[in-house]
Protein backbone atom coordinates (compact mmCIF):
# COMPACT_ATOMS: atom_id res chain seq x y z
CA UNK A 1 0.00 0.00 0.00
CA UNK A 2 1.49 3.67 -1.01
CA UNK A 3 1.49 6.06 1.75
CA UNK A 4 0.18 9.31 1.40
CA UNK A 5 2.73 12.05 0.66
CA UNK A 6 1.64 14.23 3.82
CA UNK A 7 2.61 10.90 6.39
CA UNK A 8 6.63 11.89 6.30
CA UNK A 9 7.91 10.38 9.03
CA UNK A 10 11.63 10.82 11.31
CA UNK A 11 13.15 8.47 13.36
CA UNK A 12 13.85 9.47 16.97
CA UNK A 13 14.34 7.30 19.94
CA UNK A 14 11.29 6.32 22.32
CA UNK A 15 12.14 7.05 25.07
CA UNK A 16 15.93 9.06 25.07
CA UNK A 17 14.42 11.28 23.11
CA UNK A 18 13.40 13.13 26.12
CA UNK A 19 16.57 14.52 26.14
CA UNK A 20 16.62 16.60 23.79
CA UNK A 21 13.63 18.60 24.85
CA UNK A 22 16.20 19.94 28.25
CA UNK A 23 16.49 23.69 27.01
CA UNK A 24 19.62 25.53 28.45
CA UNK A 25 18.21 28.90 26.31
CA UNK A 26 15.31 29.73 24.13
CA UNK A 27 15.94 30.81 20.49
CA UNK A 28 14.58 34.55 19.77
CA UNK A 29 11.91 33.36 16.91
CA UNK A 30 8.49 33.19 18.84
CA UNK A 31 7.21 30.09 17.00
CA UNK A 32 10.52 27.78 17.63
CA UNK A 33 10.51 29.31 21.24
CA UNK A 34 7.01 28.34 21.53
CA UNK A 35 7.84 24.76 20.02
CA UNK A 36 10.38 23.94 21.94
CA UNK A 37 8.64 25.08 25.37
CA UNK A 38 5.96 22.68 24.15
CA UNK A 39 7.41 19.64 23.77
CA UNK A 40 10.13 20.45 26.75
CA UNK A 41 7.70 20.81 29.60
CA UNK A 42 4.14 19.62 28.24
CA UNK A 43 5.11 16.15 26.36
CA UNK A 44 8.50 15.24 27.66
CA UNK A 45 7.83 16.74 31.27
CA UNK A 46 4.23 17.59 32.61
CA UNK A 47 1.78 15.58 30.01
CA UNK A 48 3.72 12.30 28.91
CA UNK A 49 0.38 11.04 27.80
CA UNK A 50 1.48 13.03 24.36
CA UNK A 51 4.08 11.26 23.44
CA UNK A 52 2.74 9.93 20.46
CA UNK A 53 3.72 13.97 19.11
CA UNK A 54 7.54 13.14 19.10
CA UNK A 55 8.16 11.77 15.73
CA UNK A 56 6.63 15.33 14.31
CA UNK A 57 9.10 17.32 16.50
CA UNK A 58 10.71 18.52 12.97
CA UNK A 59 8.58 20.68 11.22
CA UNK A 60 10.12 20.17 8.01
CA UNK A 61 9.17 16.50 8.45
CA UNK A 62 5.70 16.41 9.50
CA UNK A 63 2.31 16.81 7.65
CA UNK A 64 1.38 20.60 7.28
CA UNK A 65 -1.40 19.71 9.67
CA UNK A 66 -0.12 18.30 12.06
CA UNK A 67 2.71 21.11 12.22
CA UNK A 68 0.55 23.67 12.13
CA UNK A 69 -1.71 22.14 14.57
CA UNK A 70 1.70 21.83 16.70
CA UNK A 71 2.57 25.33 16.33
CA UNK A 72 -1.37 26.25 17.53
CA UNK A 73 -0.79 24.47 20.82
CA UNK A 74 2.44 25.29 21.26
CA UNK A 75 1.81 29.11 21.40
CA UNK A 76 -1.23 28.75 23.75
CA UNK A 77 1.02 26.72 25.98
CA UNK A 78 3.25 29.59 25.92
CA UNK A 79 0.77 32.60 26.32
CA UNK A 80 -0.84 30.69 28.86
CA UNK A 81 2.67 30.47 31.08
CA UNK A 82 3.82 34.59 29.96
CA UNK A 83 0.93 36.18 29.09
CA UNK A 84 2.05 37.09 25.64
CA UNK A 85 -0.58 38.76 23.20
CA UNK A 86 2.10 37.91 20.50
CA UNK A 87 1.61 34.15 20.97
CA UNK A 88 -2.09 34.74 21.72
CA UNK A 89 -2.42 36.40 18.31
CA UNK A 90 0.23 34.07 16.65
CA UNK A 91 -1.54 31.23 18.22
CA UNK A 92 -5.01 31.98 16.54
CA UNK A 93 -3.70 32.23 13.49
CA UNK A 94 -1.85 29.56 13.43
CA UNK A 95 -4.86 27.63 14.76
CA UNK A 96 -7.44 28.87 11.79
CA UNK A 97 -4.40 27.70 9.32
CA UNK A 98 -4.63 24.58 11.05
CA UNK A 99 -8.12 24.19 11.05
CA UNK A 100 -8.68 24.75 7.17
CA UNK A 101 -5.67 22.30 6.60
CA UNK A 102 -7.20 19.59 8.22
CA UNK A 103 -10.49 19.99 6.75
CA UNK A 104 -9.12 19.58 3.40
CA UNK A 105 -7.10 16.07 4.91
CA UNK A 106 -10.57 15.19 5.80
CA UNK A 107 -11.87 15.35 2.28
CA UNK A 108 -9.26 13.33 1.17
CA UNK A 109 -9.92 9.65 1.35
CA UNK A 110 -6.50 8.21 0.78
CA UNK A 111 -5.47 10.60 3.92
CA UNK A 112 -8.95 10.65 6.42
CA UNK A 113 -8.19 7.62 7.64
CA UNK A 114 -4.43 8.46 9.10
CA UNK A 115 -3.48 8.71 12.60
CA UNK A 116 -2.27 12.13 11.74
CA UNK A 117 -5.80 13.34 11.43
CA UNK A 118 -7.04 12.15 14.69
CA UNK A 119 -3.87 13.36 16.19
CA UNK A 120 -4.09 16.97 14.47
CA UNK A 121 -8.27 17.08 15.91
CA UNK A 122 -6.39 16.48 19.58
CA UNK A 123 -4.22 19.25 19.21
CA UNK A 124 -7.09 21.56 17.94
CA UNK A 125 -9.31 20.50 21.25
CA UNK A 126 -6.00 21.08 23.45
CA UNK A 127 -5.72 24.93 21.87
CA UNK A 128 -9.18 25.89 22.63
CA UNK A 129 -9.06 24.17 25.65
CA UNK A 130 -5.90 26.05 27.33
CA UNK A 131 -7.18 29.18 25.60
CA UNK A 132 -11.12 29.23 26.20
CA UNK A 133 -11.60 26.98 29.05
CA UNK A 134 -15.21 28.28 29.46
CA UNK A 135 -16.58 27.63 25.83
CA UNK A 136 -20.31 29.07 24.92
CA UNK A 137 -22.23 25.57 24.54
CA UNK A 138 -21.52 21.77 25.11
CA UNK A 139 -21.66 21.78 21.45
CA UNK A 140 -18.06 23.50 20.50
CA UNK A 141 -16.87 21.64 23.46
CA UNK A 142 -17.40 18.37 22.13
CA UNK A 143 -16.68 19.34 18.35
CA UNK A 144 -13.16 18.46 17.79
CA UNK A 145 -13.07 15.20 19.75
CA UNK A 146 -16.46 14.01 18.59
CA UNK A 147 -14.69 14.52 15.20
CA UNK A 148 -11.95 12.14 16.61
CA UNK A 149 -14.44 9.52 17.25
CA UNK A 150 -15.64 9.43 14.09
CA UNK A 151 -12.73 8.83 12.43
CA UNK A 152 -11.51 5.96 14.91
CA UNK A 153 -14.98 4.32 13.76
CA UNK A 154 -13.94 4.78 10.33
CA UNK A 155 -10.60 3.59 10.67
CA UNK A 156 -11.56 0.72 12.71
CA UNK A 157 -10.01 0.03 15.85
CA UNK A 158 -8.31 -2.94 15.02
CA UNK A 159 -6.13 -0.74 13.26
CA UNK A 160 -5.02 1.01 16.51
CA UNK A 161 -1.82 -1.50 17.78
CA UNK A 162 1.27 0.85 17.64
CA UNK A 163 1.79 2.15 20.58
CA UNK A 164 1.62 6.03 19.53
CA UNK A 165 -1.72 4.61 18.46
CA UNK A 166 -2.96 3.06 21.34
CA UNK A 167 -1.73 6.71 23.29
CA UNK A 168 -3.73 8.56 20.85
CA UNK A 169 -6.82 6.88 21.71
CA UNK A 170 -6.46 7.02 25.58
CA UNK A 171 -6.05 10.31 25.26
CA UNK A 172 -9.18 10.88 22.83
CA UNK A 173 -11.34 8.89 25.97
CA UNK A 174 -9.64 10.73 28.16
CA UNK A 175 -10.74 14.03 26.63
CA UNK A 176 -14.30 12.43 26.10
CA UNK A 177 -15.05 11.65 29.42
CA UNK A 178 -13.92 14.73 30.97
CA UNK A 179 -16.15 16.85 28.81
CA UNK A 180 -18.89 14.28 29.62
CA UNK A 181 -18.53 14.37 33.49
CA UNK A 182 -18.17 18.23 33.86
CA UNK A 183 -21.30 18.37 31.70
CA UNK A 184 -23.41 15.99 33.11
CA UNK A 185 -23.16 13.78 30.23
CA UNK A 186 -23.30 10.06 30.19
CA UNK A 187 -20.25 8.58 28.81
CA UNK A 188 -20.01 7.86 25.20
CA UNK A 189 -20.84 4.20 23.80
CA UNK A 190 -17.61 4.27 21.68
CA UNK A 191 -15.04 5.26 24.86
CA UNK A 192 -16.31 1.52 26.50
CA UNK A 193 -15.47 -0.15 23.12
CA UNK A 194 -11.75 2.08 23.15
CA UNK A 195 -11.27 0.48 26.54
CA UNK A 196 -12.00 -2.65 25.65
CA UNK A 197 -9.62 -2.51 22.98
CA UNK A 198 -6.94 -1.39 24.97
CA UNK A 199 -7.35 -3.54 27.37
CA UNK A 200 -5.62 -5.99 25.25
CA UNK A 201 -2.06 -3.70 25.26
CA UNK A 202 -1.82 -2.36 28.65
CA UNK A 203 -1.57 -3.89 32.39
CA UNK A 204 -5.24 -3.73 33.64
CA UNK A 205 -3.88 -4.32 37.11
CA UNK A 206 -2.22 -0.67 37.23
CA UNK A 207 -4.79 1.55 39.90
CA UNK A 208 -4.50 3.99 36.87
CA UNK A 209 -6.56 1.68 34.68
CA UNK A 210 -9.04 0.47 37.70
CA UNK A 211 -9.43 4.25 38.09
CA UNK A 212 -10.39 4.75 34.65
CA UNK A 213 -12.96 2.22 34.74
CA UNK A 214 -14.44 3.65 38.08
CA UNK A 215 -14.81 7.18 36.25
CA UNK A 216 -17.05 5.79 33.80
CA UNK A 217 -19.64 4.60 36.17
CA UNK A 218 -18.89 7.94 38.44
CA UNK A 219 -19.73 9.89 34.94
CA UNK A 220 -22.69 7.77 34.30
CA UNK A 221 -24.15 8.44 38.15
CA UNK A 222 -23.44 12.37 37.51
CA UNK A 223 -25.51 12.19 34.44
CA UNK A 224 -28.20 10.35 36.32
CA UNK A 225 -28.24 12.82 38.82
CA UNK A 226 -27.89 15.86 36.73
CA UNK A 227 -31.30 14.37 34.75
CA UNK A 228 -33.04 13.24 38.46
CA UNK A 229 -33.67 10.42 37.48
CA UNK A 230 -32.81 8.81 40.81
CA UNK A 231 -34.29 8.90 44.13
CA UNK A 232 -32.43 10.26 47.25
CA UNK A 233 -32.14 6.52 48.43
CA UNK A 234 -30.89 5.55 44.68
CA UNK A 235 -28.00 7.96 45.07
CA UNK A 236 -26.81 7.34 48.26
CA UNK A 237 -26.77 3.08 47.05
CA UNK A 238 -24.84 4.17 44.01
CA UNK A 239 -22.33 6.38 45.61
CA UNK A 240 -21.80 4.18 48.23
CA UNK A 241 -21.19 1.23 46.25
CA UNK A 242 -18.78 3.21 44.00
CA UNK A 243 -17.14 4.45 46.72
CA UNK A 244 -16.23 1.36 48.15
CA UNK A 245 -14.74 0.70 44.53
CA UNK A 246 -12.16 3.70 45.15
CA UNK A 247 -11.56 2.52 48.80
CA UNK A 248 -10.39 -0.69 47.58
CA UNK A 249 -8.40 0.71 44.88
CA UNK A 250 -6.79 2.72 47.15
CA UNK A 251 -6.14 -0.19 49.18
CA UNK A 252 -4.40 -2.77 47.12
CA UNK A 253 -2.17 0.00 45.17
CA UNK A 254 1.15 -1.94 44.84
CA UNK A 255 3.87 -0.54 46.99
CA UNK A 256 5.55 0.87 44.09
CA UNK A 257 2.91 3.14 43.41
CA UNK A 258 2.69 4.07 47.12
CA UNK A 259 4.20 6.99 49.11
CA UNK A 260 6.13 7.61 51.79
CA UNK A 261 4.87 9.76 54.20
CA UNK A 262 7.33 11.72 56.64
CA UNK A 263 6.71 13.42 60.17
CA UNK A 264 8.31 17.33 60.47
CA UNK A 265 9.77 19.43 63.30
CA UNK A 266 7.03 20.88 65.66
CA UNK A 267 8.02 24.27 64.99
CA UNK A 268 8.01 23.85 61.21
CA UNK A 269 4.02 22.43 61.76
CA UNK A 270 2.64 25.51 59.94
CA UNK A 271 3.85 24.30 56.91
CA UNK A 272 1.51 20.90 57.27
CA UNK A 273 -1.72 20.57 58.25
CA UNK A 274 -1.46 17.75 60.36
CA UNK A 275 2.69 17.48 60.60
CA UNK A 276 2.98 15.46 58.01
CA UNK A 277 3.55 15.38 54.46
CA UNK A 278 3.37 12.64 51.76
CA UNK A 279 6.37 12.31 49.04
CA UNK A 280 5.16 10.43 45.72
CA UNK A 281 7.57 9.17 42.64
CA UNK A 282 6.64 11.96 40.69
CA UNK A 283 3.73 14.20 39.43
CA UNK A 284 1.73 11.67 37.63
CA UNK A 285 1.73 9.45 40.35
CA UNK A 286 0.53 12.52 42.58
CA UNK A 287 -2.12 13.29 40.50
CA UNK A 288 -3.59 10.09 39.88
CA UNK A 289 -3.62 9.74 43.82
CA UNK A 290 -5.24 13.39 43.93
CA UNK A 291 -7.53 12.28 41.23
CA UNK A 292 -9.07 9.26 43.35
CA UNK A 293 -8.99 11.18 46.28
CA UNK A 294 -11.41 13.78 44.21
CA UNK A 295 -13.52 11.06 42.94
CA UNK A 296 -14.41 10.04 46.79
CA UNK A 297 -14.64 13.37 48.05
CA UNK A 298 -17.33 14.42 45.36
CA UNK A 299 -19.10 11.15 46.13
CA UNK A 300 -18.92 11.20 50.12
CA UNK A 301 -20.51 14.83 49.94
CA UNK A 302 -23.21 13.66 47.52
CA UNK A 303 -23.95 10.85 50.42
CA UNK A 304 -23.93 13.50 53.14
CA UNK A 305 -26.62 15.43 51.14
CA UNK A 306 -28.70 13.12 50.00
CA UNK A 307 -29.17 10.78 53.28
CA UNK A 308 -32.18 11.29 55.06
CA UNK A 309 -30.92 10.45 58.17
CA UNK A 310 -27.40 12.96 58.79
CA UNK A 311 -26.06 10.67 61.53
CA UNK A 312 -27.27 7.34 59.56
CA UNK A 313 -24.12 4.81 59.10
CA UNK A 314 -23.74 6.19 55.47
CA UNK A 315 -23.55 9.67 56.31
CA UNK A 316 -21.30 9.24 58.93
CA UNK A 317 -18.97 7.30 57.06
CA UNK A 318 -18.65 9.63 54.64
CA UNK A 319 -18.21 12.17 56.81
CA UNK A 320 -15.16 10.20 59.02
CA UNK A 321 -13.86 8.84 54.63
CA UNK A 322 -14.10 13.07 53.50
CA UNK A 323 -12.05 14.06 56.70
CA UNK A 324 -9.07 11.40 56.28
CA UNK A 325 -9.05 11.73 52.39
CA UNK A 326 -8.95 15.76 52.69
CA UNK A 327 -5.57 15.02 54.36
CA UNK A 328 -4.41 13.14 52.34
CA UNK A 329 -4.95 15.59 49.94
CA UNK A 330 -3.41 18.49 52.06
CA UNK A 331 -0.31 16.13 52.78
CA UNK A 332 0.70 15.90 48.55
CA UNK A 333 1.31 19.49 49.02
CA UNK A 334 4.45 20.78 50.69
CA UNK A 335 6.30 18.33 48.25
CA UNK A 336 5.34 20.62 46.01
CA UNK A 337 5.36 24.18 47.63
CA UNK A 338 7.48 24.15 50.48
CA UNK A 339 10.68 25.66 49.00
CA UNK A 340 12.59 25.78 52.38
CA UNK A 341 11.72 21.79 53.14
CA UNK A 342 10.67 18.85 50.68
CA UNK A 343 10.29 20.95 47.68
CA UNK A 344 14.07 22.68 48.29
CA UNK A 345 15.11 20.00 45.45
CA UNK A 346 12.86 21.53 42.99
CA UNK A 347 14.65 24.72 42.97
CA UNK A 348 17.15 25.48 40.06
CA UNK A 349 21.06 24.96 41.34
CA UNK A 350 22.49 27.64 43.63
CA UNK A 351 18.76 29.02 44.79
CA UNK A 352 18.52 30.71 48.38
CA UNK A 353 15.35 29.09 49.83
CA UNK A 354 14.28 32.23 50.63
CA UNK A 355 15.10 34.28 47.53
CA UNK A 356 14.88 32.54 44.78
CA UNK A 357 12.81 31.60 41.06
CA UNK A 358 10.94 28.36 39.96
CA UNK A 359 11.28 26.49 37.04
CA UNK A 360 8.43 25.79 34.48
CA UNK A 361 8.38 22.23 35.71
CA UNK A 362 8.32 23.25 39.52
CA UNK A 363 5.44 25.84 38.22
CA UNK A 364 3.58 22.81 37.02
CA UNK A 365 3.91 20.76 39.97
CA UNK A 366 1.85 22.90 41.55
CA UNK A 367 -0.64 23.56 39.22
CA UNK A 368 -1.64 20.12 39.37
CA UNK A 369 -2.95 20.17 43.20
CA UNK A 370 -5.32 23.23 42.35
CA UNK A 371 -8.92 20.85 41.35
CA UNK A 372 -7.71 17.96 44.39
CA UNK A 373 -7.24 21.46 47.22
CA UNK A 374 -10.71 22.98 45.86
CA UNK A 375 -12.44 19.88 45.85
CA UNK A 376 -11.42 19.40 49.78
CA UNK A 377 -12.60 22.66 50.48
CA UNK A 378 -15.75 22.62 48.71
CA UNK A 379 -16.93 19.32 50.64
CA UNK A 380 -19.43 19.68 53.41
CA UNK A 381 -17.16 17.14 55.25
CA UNK A 382 -14.03 19.00 55.10
CA UNK A 383 -13.13 20.18 58.70
CA UNK A 384 -12.99 23.99 59.13
CA UNK A 385 -9.23 23.71 59.80
CA UNK A 386 -8.68 22.31 56.91
CA UNK A 387 -10.06 24.92 54.91
CA UNK A 388 -8.43 27.14 56.38
CA UNK A 389 -5.33 26.10 55.57
CA UNK A 390 -6.03 25.19 52.03
CA UNK A 391 -6.90 28.87 51.39
CA UNK A 392 -3.57 29.73 52.94
CA UNK A 393 -1.77 27.43 50.52
CA UNK A 394 -3.61 28.74 47.46
CA UNK A 395 -2.67 32.33 48.35
CA UNK A 396 0.64 31.49 48.77
CA UNK A 397 0.50 29.25 45.14
CA UNK A 398 -0.63 32.38 43.77
CA UNK A 399 2.11 34.97 45.40
CA UNK A 400 5.13 33.09 45.69
CA UNK A 401 4.60 30.91 42.13
CA UNK A 402 2.73 32.74 40.84
CA UNK A 403 -0.12 30.26 39.79
CA UNK A 404 -2.90 32.65 38.91
CA UNK A 405 -5.67 30.16 38.55
CA UNK A 406 -4.53 29.56 42.74
CA UNK A 407 -5.93 33.58 43.27
CA UNK A 408 -9.19 32.00 41.43
CA UNK A 409 -10.21 28.90 43.31
CA UNK A 410 -8.74 30.58 47.31
CA UNK A 411 -11.38 33.90 45.97
CA UNK A 412 -13.98 31.38 45.07
CA UNK A 413 -13.43 29.45 48.51
CA UNK A 414 -13.30 32.45 50.46
CA UNK A 415 -16.78 33.80 48.79
CA UNK A 416 -18.60 31.01 49.21
CA UNK A 417 -20.47 29.06 52.03
CA UNK A 418 -22.28 25.56 52.45
CA UNK A 419 -25.64 26.89 51.24
CA UNK A 420 -24.32 28.55 48.23
CA UNK A 421 -21.34 26.11 46.44
CA UNK A 422 -20.07 26.45 43.15
CA UNK A 423 -19.22 22.97 41.83
CA UNK A 424 -16.12 21.65 41.30
CA UNK A 425 -16.57 20.73 37.82
CA UNK A 426 -17.02 24.46 37.38
CA UNK A 427 -14.23 25.47 39.17
CA UNK A 428 -12.26 22.54 36.61
CA UNK A 429 -13.32 24.28 33.58
CA UNK A 430 -12.68 27.47 34.89
CA UNK A 431 -9.09 27.62 36.01
CA UNK A 432 -8.16 25.44 32.43
CA UNK A 433 -7.81 22.01 34.25
CA UNK A 434 -8.71 20.05 31.49
CA UNK A 435 -5.69 20.90 29.28
CA UNK A 436 -3.78 19.86 32.11
CA UNK A 437 -4.45 16.66 33.22
CA UNK A 438 -1.13 14.69 33.44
Amino acid sequence: MRAAPAEKRITIPKRTCQASFKLSHLPLDLQVQARQLFFAYYIADFSRAWDFLYPHFDPQAAPEHITLSIDAASLAFLSHHIISPSAQILGRRKYVSALRKTNKVLQDPATVQYTSTIEASLLLDLFEKITDPRPISVVSQRAHVDGALALVKLRGLQQFTDPGGLKALTRLALNSVVISISNGESVPQEIFQIREHAANFTDTSHPKWRLTGVTLKITNLVSDITKGVLTAEDKVRQCVAIEKELEIIDSEAPPKWSYERKCIMKEQEDTTLDGFYDIYASRMDTQMWNVLRFMRIVLCDEIIESSANPDDKASQHALEMTTLVVQEVCASVPQMTDCKGPARHKLPPGSHPSLHTHTLSHFLDTYILLFGLYASAWSRGCPERARIWIIGQLDRMAEHFGVKEAATVAAILKMQDKKARIGPWDVYRLIGSYAFAA
